[in-house]
This record gives C-alpha cells, sequence and structure tokens, in this order.
C-alpha cells in the first residue's frame, strides 16, 4: 500500500457531492468583452470564467445600450426636428389655456413624439379613441379629461381603446398655457432622462430573464452530460449570447420597425440559440 499517497487525501473530498473551491474568475475590460460577444464566437467560451463584477458591468452597460438605442436616439432626434421643447410648446402646439376647469385650444393638433401621438382636441370633452386618425399610441386631450388611448386598425380588425384617463385637473394648474409650459422645459428634458434610466432597468430585467429561460432550455442538458459547467457558467454564456440579436432588435425599433419585429426576434433567438450551442460543444472544430 501507497502509505504516503493515502496520507496526501483530503478526507472532506470524500464526502459526494465535494466541489473543489472555485476560481473568483477573472476581469475583462468591457469593450473586451462587447468585442468577444460580437465577432468572436470561438472564445465566447471563456465569458464562463469572468468575474462576478465584470459581468454585472456588462448586463449594466448593454441595458444603457439597448435604452439609448430604442429611446434615447430617437428622442433626441426628435427633439431635434421640432426645435426643442420650448420651440415646440410657443411655436408648433396651437395656442391654449386652462381655466374654469375647462382646456381651450385655437385648433386640432397631431403630431408624433417619441413613438406617441399628442393629439389635442377640445371640441370634444374627451376624445374617443375610434375618432383617432391613424394607428399608435396617443395622448390625448380633450376640454375636461387627458387620455392614454391605443389605436390598432386594419382590413379585418377595428380595435381602439382608451387606457387610462385622468381629469384635466390632475395634469394642468389653473390659468397654465404655452407659456407656462415652455418656462418648464427643462423639467421634460429631466423626464426624458429619468425614463430611459427605468426603460433600461426593464431591458436588463428582460435579458436577464431570456438568459434564465435559455440555461434551462439549453443548457441543463449539457451540464448533465458534461459535469464541469456550473449553472451560472450556463448563465453568463446565456447572456453574452444575446447580445448580437439584442443590438439587431433595437437597431430595427430605432429606425421605425423596417423589418418585421417578429422576423427580428426570431434571427435574434436563432443566432442565440447557434452561439450556445456552438460554445458548449463537444467538437472544438464545428463551424456555426
Amino acid at each position: 500500500m501507497d502509505y504516503y499517497n493515502e496520507l496526501q487525501k483530503n478526507p472532506i473530498e470524500e464526502f459526494e457531492g465535494y466541489e473543489p473551491k472555485r476560481d473568483p474568475g477573472r476581469d475583462y475590460k468591457l469593450l473586451e468583452e462587447l468585442r468577444i460577444a460580437l465577432s468572436i464566437p470561438s472564445r465566447l467560451k471563456e465569458l464562463m470564467s469572468v468575474s462576478k463584477k465584470s459581468f454585472r458591468r456588462y448586463v449594466i452597460f448593454i441595458g444603457l445600450l439597448a435604452s439609448i438605442i430604442v429611446y434615447l436616439i430617437p428622442s433626441a432626434a426628435n427633439i431635434a426636428g421640432f426645435g426643442g421643447f420650448r420651440h415646440l410648446f410657443l411655436e408648433k402646439i396651437p395656442a391654449f389655456k386652462y381655466e374654469n376647469g375647462s382646456l381651450k385650444a385655437e385648433k386640432k393638433f397631431d403630431m408624433m413624439i417619441s413613438g406617441y401621438h399628442i393629439y389635442i382636441d377640445t371640441d370634444q370633452e374627451e376624445v374617443e379613441p375610434s375618432t383617432l386618425p391613424s394607428n399608435g399610441m396617443y395622448l390625448t386631450f380633450g376640454s375636461k379629461y387627458v387620455n392614454f388611448a391605443l389605436v390598432e386598425k386594419s382590413a379585418v380588425n377595428d380595435f381602439s381603446t382608451t387606457l387610462y384617463k385622468m381629469d384635466n385637473s390632475g395634469f394642468f394648474n389653473e390659468g397654465m398655457s404655452n407659456q407656462q409650459f415652455a418656462e418648464a422645459s427643462g423639467g421634460f428634458y429631466i423626464s426624458i432622462i429619468v425614463i430611459s434610466i427605468i426603460s433600461a432597468l426593464g431591458m436588463i430585467i428582460k435579458y436577464l430573464f431570456l438568459a434564465f429561460i435559455y440555461t434551462v432550455i439549453l443548457l441543463i442538458p449539457y451540464k448533465i452530460a458534461i459535469k464541469n459547467i456550473y449553472m451560472d457558467e450556463a448563465f453568463k454564456i446565456s447572456f453574452y449570447a444575446q447580445t448580437i440579436g439584442i443590438l439587431i432588435s433595437c437597431i430595427n425599433t430605432s429606425l421605425g420597425s423596417i423589418l418585421p419585429q417578429m422576423l427580428v426576434s426570431v434571427v435574434g433567438i436563432f443566432i442565440t440559440f447557434r452561439l450556445i450551442k456552438y460554445t458548449l460543444s463537444y467538437d472544438k472544430n464545428e463551424e456555426i
């Protein structure tokens, strides 16, 4: 019997389920992570061992980048298009005033801002969704009520509904007019930044959830087959593999959905599945 080797054994390792202490992971530069995720599938497996700090930073970065592409850039383009909020309220929107509990505007108004129609028709107390001119999301102003409305009309479907309704007194103060809104234009810019941050948080939650779904669907079978893959490593790969699909979808949305969004989503899912499969393939020479 080799007594020396017996003495070198760690008795803890004899217990079933024992796992050796793991490496805390390597720190990557953010741009290096992005470059690998976008263009070097053969190195994607390296990101399994990325440190928690680097992974968290990348998740936040992707959420912010998606929000900038989908919301902030189109909003900035719209604002530049109408010359800023001050110019919008003083020059674009017809003269209006709120007094004695009623809003009165000189004429009807319809303008698209950041994917929403701003629609004013004070000839009606409440703008009926069925009277709105085209499809989309609307913020409508009647003489008595402000509504959030959705209109989806087609040859086979005629759908329009009010999603939320509030009294004008909850939106306007007595005596408010174009001038007061123009003076408060700075608050509108701040609100866009706040909405962008909230949008980024929502996207982070969405992409983390999708990474979990990919992990469950694709990577549990691989964990069963390949014992040295941990679930957190599988989760990281699932998130990194989404990067190309995320950017394709966000850019398409930012450009006004020049391609059907369903088609873009399917392409993104296909790319993600292929990258995960390639990364965990037994055959390292397998082509995508």
